[in-house]
């Protein structure tokens, strides 16, 4: 079995509940090594200042972890853990800061790298994020760097458990800004449903990289994932990942929204 740390472990639907995607592509990157590796995979929530120790001591096979840009240590970070879905968020702190440096890590990037991206209705006066002060920004709980971004920008952060849940919050003007990764924004964009939700805000904030996390002293995983990365790009598996993401998030809101939005589409 393939134990693999991640971030942030979404909680398990209730009884009944309606299965949605997640926000991130920790998990679908994940089965896809267990998958080439012919092995089962386990996930784990690991927080990620003891990231470094879940591997050291074995809990882990193998981690994720973001490398924000700027960052001297690669994917060692620290997060305040997430506010509660659905919680609004004025007074925390989620920007990622470099844990205590650990040279006995290495840092195989993924070939994900992103920063957040407003969603916002067409007909909008909004250009720039300090144009945000004081609105109300929606996104899923596991969007660290979108929590961190609106917040530094005088935003009421809200936060819900898968981003569908977010962006339906948007249609239906209880939100006035959604915000996911700016390489998922593109691929949602060309859903025609999406074009009175088009405008965006100036750019604004670090960019962060998905990495693999392994003991830097196990030479042969370390060979055997850089080279796994190589092929991934060769092959556009993270643009099909992510392609497939904004497909099932569009259809995600599509089911949830059984009515036009409130502002008539």
């Amino acid at each position: 079995m393939l134990i693999v740390g991640i971030p942030y472990l979404a909680p398990e639907a209730i009884a009944g509940a309606k299965i949605r995607t997640p926000e991130r592509l920790d998990t679908v990157m994940a089965e896809r090594l267990g998958e080439q590796l012919g092995l089962p995979v386990k996930l784990v929530q690991i927080d990620p200042a003891q990231q470094a120790n879940a591997l050291t001591t074995g809990q882990v096979d193998l981690l994720i972890g973001d490398h924000i840009a700027g960052q001297s240590t690669p994917g060692l970070t620290t997060h305040n853990m997430p506010a509660p879905a659905g919680e609004n968020v004025t007074h925390r702190t989620d920007q990622p800061v470099p844990a205590q440096a650990d040279q006995h890590i290495a840092a195989i990037p993924t070939g994900y790298a992103a920063r957040p991206k407003a969603i916002i209705r067409s007909d909008t006066t909004l250009q720039h994020w300090k144009d945000a002060k004081g609105l109300t920004v929606c996104m899923s709980t596991a969007a660290f760097q979108a929590q961190a971004l609106a917040q530094q920008w005088g935003t009421t952060v809200r936060t819900y458990r898968v981003p569908s849940d977010a962006l339906v919050a948007v249609r239906e003007g209880n939100c006035d800004i959604g915000l996911i990764d700016d390489v998922t924004w593109a691929p949602l964009m060309k859903f025609p449903e999406w074009k009175k939700f088009s405008s965006t805000l100036s750019e604004n904030g670090p960019r962060a990289e998905r990495v693999w996390l392994i003991p830097d002293h196990d030479v042969a995983t370390k060979t055997w994932l850089t080279d796994t990365m190589k092929e991934w790009r060769r092959q556009g598996t993270i643009n099909t990942m992510i392609e497939k993401w904004a497909r099932d998030v569009a259809f995600d809101v599509y089911l949830d929204q059984e009515v036009p939005d409130c502002h008539g589409g």
